[in-house]
């Protein structure tokens, strides 16, 4: 029987270095990524307030407004994302199919005024019925990885933030722009621009977190499959060298 040979590596102080600056270029990273993120809310914020200033009273953020634009190019882009990470990412298919198809449906939506103006009504249902096969038979069929990518993405940053946007968005700027919540806050003094203004600046900031924890999770994905990949790598290495040692000896 060949035992393996022992294979001993000695301290190095620089590891040390190493490991502390690692810790403080993660720092770094946190530290731009918060003036970025900062940076885009704050430019919504005054996109939100240009646009209060400019447009009629009565139309403000209607229908066909600045505002729904805005949402649809956040949704928009955030799909783009996702869809680089579907076509570079293999093993990640499964999940960000799924996501990819959430953000089409609420693009989807964002457009059903148009759809039914221009097309019929319901073509935005009919769309989103029609987009809905291929991905749930995908997953279906690869729901072992998608288990598996489910269980690594519900522990990253990135969810934390998909999770709060999808919140805002889909729950609670429905809430707090119900009529009756209105009229009960301003009473005799009721206007609905306010409503609207509201709930789509709600909305509008849902989507820009989405847009944010898709970033994310694309940049998160090719960190972890960089590090799974030098992981390969060392142990091809290691292994390589105990052969050659153990051939060495023979």
């Amino acid at each position: 029987m060949i035992s393996q040979p022992n294979i001993h590596i000695p301290y190095n102080p620089k590891n040390q270095l190493n490991s502390e600056t690692l810790n403080s270029s993660g720092l770094i990273t946190m530290f731009v990524k918060f003036i970025i993120y900062g940076i885009a809310i704050v430019g919504v914020a005054q996109f939100l307030m240009w646009q209060v200033i400019k447009e009629e009273q009565g139309m403000k953020f209607s229908e066909e407004s600045s505002v729904e634009a805005l949402q649809s190019v956040l949704l928009l882009f955030s799909g783009i994302a996702l869809t680089y990470g579907i076509v570079v990412y293999k093993n990640w298919r499964p999940l960000l199919i799924l996501i990819t198809e959430f953000l089409f449906i609420s693009l989807v939506r964002e457009q059903d005024a148009y759809l039914d103006l221009h097309y019929f009504d319901g073509a935005w249902q009919t769309i989103v019925i029609l987009s809905l096969p291929f991905p749930i038979y995908f997953a279906i069929i690869r729901r072992k990885k998608l288990m598996d990518n489910l269980k690594v993405y519900t522990s990253l940053f990135a969810f934390g933030i998909m999770t709060s946007g999808v919140l805002t968005t889909y729950i609670f700027s429905r809430l707090y722009g119900r009529k009756i919540f209105w009229m009960a806050a301003m009473e005799n003094g009721y206007m609905r621009d306010v409503k609207n203004i509201s709930e789509e600046s709600l909305e509008t900031y849902g989507y820009l977190l989405i847009f944010i924890a898709s970033i994310e999770l694309i940049f998160l994905i090719k960190r972890l499959d960089e590090r799974s990949k030098n992981v390969i790598k060392v142990a091809s290495n290691l292994n390589a060298a105990t052969f050659k040692i153990v051939q060495d000896k023979f």
